[in-house]
């Protein structure tokens, strides 16, 4: 049985792929999170390793996104919002999950916050992809009863913004990106600190262990399988 209304809780590409996958089907798709802007802060590098994995046109006009395979993540993000918002996906920002209960009816989730909607909602399905995002400012939603949560396992994680003449300064990266802009992301596994004064921005944050899983599309796609894993169980 296809879920009519779903709620999926976590804004990333994880979600993205998912909505994208239950829109598909005809569902009524929300996605909601705690920041004002989905995508915003970045703390993912902008690697984006083949753009024909996603199924929506993120690009802009200007190419702001980024080149070769430095994609900016903030900027995929934004594009995906406002191609997601057109085939009818409801945002829902500003948003907390206080619960969720599994009934009769479906799920029982009480929403909190200045989104469009608040208080108890009911949902077909609900799908927890919390551990796509990392918001260490944020009161963690409280997901008692899911339909399905994505699971990966992360660890943290250091990537550092620079001038492109400091590159030498960042030989041991594990992954280095050029930017559309000309600034060069160096990205490692764990915390890392750097006494060179040509820093930018120091990105502290959790990264999944598989590196695969730092490119926008991989996200992207497993947050299409997601959807699928949940389709097989009301099968």
């Amino acid at each position: 049985m296809i879920p009519i209304r779903v709620l999926i809780v976590g804004a990333g590409l994880i979600a993205y792929g998912c909505a994208y996958s239950a829109l598909k089907e005809g569902c009524s798709v929300f996605i909601a999170d705690h920041t004002t802007e989905f995508g915003l802060p970045n703390v993912w590098p902008s690697l984006l390793k083949n753009k024909e994995n996603i199924p929506l046109n993120f690009e802009t006009e200007r190419g702001f996104e980024g080149k070769g395979e430095g994609y900016r993540h903030e900027w995929i993000m934004k594009s995906m919002n406002i191609q997601l918002a057109k085939q009818g996906v409801i945002l829902l920002n500003k948003a907390r999950i206080v619960s969720s209960e599994k009934t009769l009816d479906g799920f029982n989730v009480h929403l909190k916050g200045a989104s469009q909607i608040e208080g108890d909602q009911v949902f077909d399905a609900v799908v927890d992809t919390t551990k796509d995002t990392w918001i260490p400012w944020a009161k963690q939603h409280c997901l008692t009863d899911v339909t399905i949560r994505y699971n990966v396992q992360c660890e943290s994680a250091t990537g550092f913004l620079h001038l492109d003449t400091e590159v030498d300064h960042f030989s041991d990266t594990q992954l280095q990106l050029e930017r559309y802009d000309g600034l060069i992301e160096s990205w490692y596994s764990g915390e890392k600190e750097s006494t060179n004064t040509k820093i930018l921005e120091i990105m502290p944050t959790n990264l999944p262990i598989d590196q695969d899983m730092w490119s926008c599309d991989q996200r992207f796609l497993n947050g299409m399988n997601l959807w699928e894993e949940l389709m097989e169980m009301n099968e």
